[in-house]
């Protein structure tokens, strides 16, 4: 996996800072040879968990302003940095959203991963391809090859979901920048930082109906595809059976789940959680 145009993005803030040395200590564990740049985005760069991921990792940090660290206002201004030409030195072509508590679990589907490449580079109507099947396509949904469908607006609950999923750096942007103008026609203020954190995260504006009508409108009238991983099976350790086998996800309500805290001392990562 030698692509350099691919970035690797968790946007995070200080109250999730723990888990970067876990997430990020797994990936060069269980997938050290891909060249993807690691990038994390948020509005404290100079905290000590983050300059240790920078000098361990070499990650690439995205400083964002204080004004821009919300939970979609976050994710709309790094997409609107990337997707300016030559950042960091490079163009990104692809982008894999990720947050902080998808925690890799063993090797990736590497044959899995490169087909989607090849898709995305040879389709052009291919705006993304989720390879985390929670929730996966419907069972009716049309095949695009053996082991991917093509999402149905008809049928899927589910067209956009913050679980993993590649995409084209232009199609993301516009989503995001989109959703964030969106909630503000949707939601006219003021709105205090609590109000706008529980209609963004709690009302998850994004995945909830209102959503997937918008993505719907804006990122699927014009045949556009997006694709997702067929589900092996029914039962929960299908996730694993995925190309980035992950269980969504470590935090639940805001807690983290006694699996990861395990996980995290199996892996030689001990979680911290009174870390500031």
């Amino acid at each position: 996996m030698d692509r350099t145009d691919v970035a690797y993005v968790i946007n995070t803030t200080p109250k999730y800072y723990y888990l970067l040395p876990l997430h990020i200590g797994l990936i060069h564990r269980y997938a050290a040879n891909l060249k993807w740049d690691i990038l994390i985005a948020t509005e404290d760069p100079g905290h000590p968990i983050i300059q240790q991921m920078l000098t361990k990792y070499n990650v690439k940090i995205v400083i964002l302003d204080d004004k821009d660290s919300g939970f979609l206002a976050s994710r709309a201004a790094t997409m609107q940095i990337l997707s300016k030409s030559q950042v960091f030195s490079t163009s990104y072509k692809y982008v894999i959203p990720m947050q902080e508590d998808f925690l890799l679990e063993r090797f990736p589907d590497f044959i899995a991963i490169q087909e989607s490449f090849d898709i995305l580079d040879k389709d052009p109507a291919v705006q993304s391809i989720r390879w985390m099947p929670c929730p996966g396509p419907a069972a009716a949904d049309e095949k695009y090859s053996d082991r991917w469908k093509i999402l149905d607006a008809s049928r899927d609950e589910y067209l956009f979901t913050y679980q993993m999923c590649i995409w084209r750096m232009q199609s993301l942007t516009t989503w995001y920048t989109r959703l964030c103008s969106q909630f503000d026609i949707d939601n006219p203020g003021p709105l205090t930082e609590e109000n706008r954190r529980i209609l963004e995260i709690r009302a998850n504006y994004a995945e909830n109906y209102h959503g997937q009508l918008y993505f719907k409108e804006w990122l699927m009238s014009d045949g556009e595809k997006h694709l997702a991983w067929i589900r092996i099976h029914k039962h929960p350790n299908a996730v694993y059976m995925s190309p980035w086998p992950y269980r969504p996800t470590a935090v639940i309500g805001g807690k983290l789940e006694e699996w990861a805290i395990e996980l995290g001392r199996r892996e030689g990562f001990p979680i911290v959680t009174n870390r500031q």
